[in-house]
């Protein structure tokens, strides 16, 4: 399920950047006055748009373009199966639109126009009415201005969609409410945003209260009912961001002659406290480093909907609810330092993305990847960059302590950013990151490609350039291009300006290319000498584009560094000369490069051991990048690499299952064991491999116990489906297991082979298909034997969150014997305590999925977790399953019905706990009886 959520999350930041973009170049200067009313009734924005034109070209203008950004989501994606969007929705999808109501001039003339479609730049639906074309009376001479006024009314989704919606009464939008001019020229290419004069009155219901994002937000008294706020800049913004709300309330500090707001709804004033403070200190970081802060007042809000995101406007700044909600669990500020990075990246949009525009489909990279530069070095600043830095904090306790033992590691830069890299790079999804989105050909990459990837470029520009010299040329791209439009090209430019250096090949390299980088260490050799020592590196896999940083260890701890530059690859680096031996060499020790391998960074390579004998203090070795793991515990041993591999083998007593706890009769004579290996490996793209091993009730002496072993290759095959998005999505459609095993008593295993395939039409159809094919392999004992089974599940939408779930499962075997662990029975049956195993069987699931009794409760538990939802379900389940029988036989059917509640919990960072509390009650079969029992998942 993890992948189709992860599409739709994909399809979303798709959308967002989407309807925060349009084309500039010459098009006209533009003061607008837009007067509108907000009916709650209807969740729409109703009224009118007065525009003075200023045309600022050497060439007359006959018609003016404006974007319809709302009808980009006037239409369900029609390449996904609804049942994948549905939990956006309330109740189904719910469109937003732009209907254009009368066209006119400041005298009230009538002015014709006409609707066209938008291209399919970041989505390939809902493009028709996506541009209103006003054709003028009279052509637009250069230098001359015209009054133009435009009614139209903006419907908001009724959607948990983060933006351009309403959820728990209250409403979100940032860009595009209102038609938005463009250039006529960009329509079909670029997605900018251009920045105007905006003046806005809005009228609300005066039981509601309303924050802009604006310099100026005056909040005129009641009137009969209503109130109106008047937002106002005293510079060029690319929109008024809304957010409307019936129980929204604001704490607020000032900065600098800045006002700060933060807005919140019930129970979130404690963040919003929280984040004044740390707006404050961020704003006084990017201020000082980049340039002055652009505006004079700005919003923290919590956005409505659930989720650990952050959104950014001109003024405003929007934070997942989840972030919030969720601030404070499982532990006393578990996401303190995850809120003030996430505040950090969206307040530096407004010097990158919203205060520097940029193109946000083909070079979004000036907004995302700039962002994450500016909050990724303000972080590592405030609590180091190479050290754990997200869960440092945390005061002892007992399930802190749990917390830190389990993920305490996290590095913000390391695990969030470079590890996202690296499996960029392992599944084959890397590209240029300079490219429009339509011509993509792995989208899939398109986030960690922009954010991930994108910060690393420019970390490695600061390791060419220095960051005191990097931070001068931001400056200054602050200075030229605020409330502008920059291009790559055109920071290029005056990169190699100021820094008095070609950099064309890196830009070449790292933006319009693929490149990687792979810099290796594979020895050195060190020379006694009268004065001290000689020491050589061998290096390989350098570019002459990267300056080369050698950091030596000395046998009495000190270090010593050596920079210089390569002309390429292979090389001998100049020698250290030193006093003491080096004991060892690491190259780029700062960890600027966005190096493929850090574990060859390291001569010699470096492997961190932890052991039960280890003091208290030494530091969890977690989940390094450049190192191999091998943690030796009492029971066992593992090892693991990066996300590349892990593996453990583990030795415990065994407990039988029959253990009498007061006699403890089954524990007498001869001590038995339990011995369990496990493997896993990231091979490629479409390959993994594992290995799962078991010995059961091992005895040493006599050699007696179960063996259940298995070594799978599972081969993925990728198709290429419409999936809404622009570009070539890969999606894993067939999917192959083969396996290699032995199964039984220890002294007489059986062996055997598995192929399962399946087709997975989940996207579109919510249909898979998977057969399996299990045969034993002759001359070990057993006859030759074969199994056959077939397997289909669909899901069937009867109304928006109601579904059906059927699934049917055919086992034939395909010898007259069967050894009885390869015997069909109906497992997941609960009713019955003794099931029929067999050579035949034919099951049939069917699960009625209701509407949550409660969605997003953010109820309260222990203050470890929050209840998410409540899913109740009723199923009927059961078949038939026989023996090649000689003669009477057991009908074997069995048929039970019951039904199930579903709690999803959150547990950290998007992920969740499920737990099904059923009741099965048996319907046909002997041995029935009604019991409860209890189901365990997660997701995301």
């Amino acid at each position: 399920m993890g992948r189709h959520q992860t599409l739709v999350a994909l399809m979303l930041v798709l959308l967002s950047l989407g309807l925060a973009a349009f084309g500039q170049h010459s098009l006209p200067n533009v003061d607008y006055d837009i007067r509108v009313t907000l009916d709650t009734n209807a969740n729409t924005l109703v009224g009118w748009q007065t525009m003075t034109l200023t045309n600022a070209g050497d060439t007359a203008i006959d018609e003016v373009a404006f974007a319809l950004i709302a009808n980009w989501g006037a239409e369900a994606n029609p390449y996904l199966d609804p049942s994948w969007t549905d939990p956006q929705y309330m109740n189904g999808f719910d469109p937003t639109w732009t209907h254009i109501t009368r066209v006119e001039t400041e005298d009230g003339q009538a002015i014709g126009y006409r609707l066209e479609d938008a291209q399919p730049l970041l989505q390939t639906y809902s493009l028709d009415d996506g541009f209103l074309i006003i054709e003028l009376n009279t052509p637009l001479s250069p230098g001359s201005s015209t009054v133009l006024r435009i009614g139209f009314e903006t419907k908001f989704a009724h959607a948990m969609a983060a933006d351009n919606c309403v959820y728990k009464d209250t409403y979100v939008w940032r860009f595009g409410w209102n038609p938005v001019v463009v250039d006529p020229e960009a329509r079909s290419g670029t997605f900018q945003l251009p920045a105007a004069d905006y003046h806005v009155e809005l009228t609300i219901p005066e039981e509601y209260d309303v924050f802009g994002g604006a310099d100026s937000q005056i909040n005129g008294p009641p009137m009969s009912g209503l109130k109106t706020a008047t937002f106002s800049n005293t510079r060029p913004v690319r929109s008024v961001p809304l957010v409307i709300g019936l129980e929204i309330e604001s704490v607020a500090t000032s900065w600098n002659g800045v006002s700060i707001e933060a807005v919140y709804l019930p129970g979130g004033e404690s963040y919003s406290r929280t984040a004044l403070s740390y707006a404050e200190e961020i704003l006084a970081y990017h201020s000082e480093h980049f340039g002055p802060f652009p505006s004079q007042r700005l919003i923290i809000a919590q956005n409505p909907t659930s989720g650990f995101f952050g959104m950014a406007a001109n003024g405003l700044v929007l934070v997942g609810s989840s972030l919030i909600e969720l601030a404070d669990m499982p532990v006393l500020g578990a996401y303190d330092r995850i809120n003030e990075y996430l505040l950090a990246h969206e307040l530096a949009h407004l010097w990158w993305g919203i205060g520097i525009g940029t193109d946000f489909n083909a070079e979004n990279w000036i907004s995302e990847g700039f962002a994450e530069y500016l909050s990724i070095t303000y972080f590592e600043e405030q609590h180091g960059g190479f050290e754990p830095n997200l869960l440092s904090h945390l005061q002892a306790g007992l399930v802190e302590d749990l917390v830190v033992d389990t993920i305490g590691y996290l590095n913000l830069r390391q695990h969030l950013s470079e590890l996202q890299y690296l499996a960029l790079l392992q599944a084959g999804f890397d590209e240029a990151i300079i490219q429009p989105i339509a011509e993509s050909e792995y989208v899939n990459g398109t986030t960690v490609r922009t954010y991930s990837k994108g910060y690393l470029v420019l970390r490695a520009l600061e390791g060419i350039l220095g960051r005191s010299a990097l931070t001068e040329i931001l400056v200054e791209a602050r200075n030229r291009w605020m409330d502008k439009v920059l291009s790559v090209v055109e920071f290029e430019q005056l990169t190699e300006q100021m820094a008095e250096t070609d950099l064309s090949n890196f830009f070449a390299a790292w933006l319009y290319g693929d490149a990687q980088y792979d810099a290796a260490i594979s020895g050195f050799a060190s020379t006694k000498l009268d004065s001290g020592y000689r020491t050589i590196v061998d290096l390989s896999g350098l570019d002459d584009i990267f300056p080369v940083i050698l950091e030596a260890t000395l046998d009495d701890n000190t270090t010593t560094r050596l920079t210089f530059w390569s002309d390429c690859c292979t090389v001998s680096a100049p020698p250290f000369e030193t006093e003491t031996p080096v004991v060892s060499v690491t190259i780029d020790p700062d960890e600027m490069l966005p190096d493929a391998n850090r574990f060859n960074n390291h001569w010699p390579r470096r492997i961190l051991v932890s052991h039960p004998f280890q003091s208290d203090d030494s530091p969890n070795a977690g989940l390094p990048l450049d190192a191999y793991i091998l943690d030796i515990m009492f029971t066992g041993i593992s090892g693991s690499f990066r996300n590349d591999h892990a593996w453990t083998l583990m030795v415990t007593p065994h407990v039988p299952a029959n253990v009498d706890w007061q006699t403890m009769d089954s524990f007498s004579g001869a001590q038995l064991l339990d011995v369990v290996g496990t493997f896993a490996a990231n091979i490629r793209r479409d390959l993994g491999v594992s290995f799962t091993g078991t010995i059961t009730a091992l005895d040493p002496i006599s050699g007696q116990g179960n063996v259940d072993i298995a070594l799978s290759a599972l081969v993925l095959g990728f198709s290429h489906p419409q999936t809404g998005m622009a570009g070539q999505y890969w999606y894993p459609q067939w999917q192959s297991a083969l396996t290699i095993g032995v199964l039984g008593e220890l002294q007489s295993p059986i062996p055997y082979l598995s192929l399962s395939v399946t087709r997975d039409d989940s996207l579109a159809l919510v249909l898979t298909n998977t057969v399996t094919i299990q045969l034993g392999i002759p001359g070990f004992g057993v006859d030759a034997f074969g199994t056959f089974e077939w397997r289909v599940a669909k899901r069937f939408r009867l109304a928006p969150l109601l579904y059906i779930d059927a699934s049917v499962s055919v086992s034939e075997s395909l010898s007259r014997q069967l050894p009885n662990a390869f015997l069909f029975a109906q497992s997941d049956l609960h009713a019955f305590n003794y099931l029929p195993m067999g050579h035949h069987q034919l099951f049939a699931q069917m699960e009625l999925v209701l509407p949550p009794l409660v969605r997003d409760s953010g109820y309260a538990i222990l203050n470890l977790t929050r209840l998410d939802s409540i899913t109740p379900t009723a199923f009927v389940q059961g078949g038939r399953t026989q023996a090649n029988c000689t003669s009477i036989c057991e009908p074997g059917m069995r048929v039970e019905a019951g039904a199930k509640l579903v709690f999803r919990f959150p547990v950290f960072l998007g992920t969740a706990l499920d737990i099904g509390i059923g009741y099965a009650h048996p319907v046909v079969g002997v041995d029935g009886q009604g019991r409860l029992f209890l189901d365990l998942g997660g997701g995301f």
